[in-house]
């Protein structure tokens, strides 16, 4: 079997070279950061006045959810 010139694995029909690691890190760094701002921003929407102290919480869980839903549809 064939092999191909730049990842060296099997080259079949559908063959498709795996993503470099770093524009990965970049990838889940970005939809981290995205998710992170837009749970601030509906924070922001529905607590005007910031009378709870969910901030921290709110930016790490929409990171979080943003991430998961990245690899999801990337898988």
């Amino acid at each position: 079997m064939a092999t191909c010139p730049r990842c060296k694995g099997h080259l079949t029909d559908g063959h498709r070279c795996p993503r470099r690691p770093a524009i990965v890190a970049l990838e889940i760094a970005a939809s981290g950061v995205a998710g992170g701002l837009a749970s601030l921003l509906l924070l922001g929407l529905f607590d005007p006045h910031g009378e709870t102290q969910m901030d921290a919480l709110a930016v790490s869980i929409g990171a979080l959810a943003a991430i998961g839903i990245n690899r999801l549809v990337r898988s």
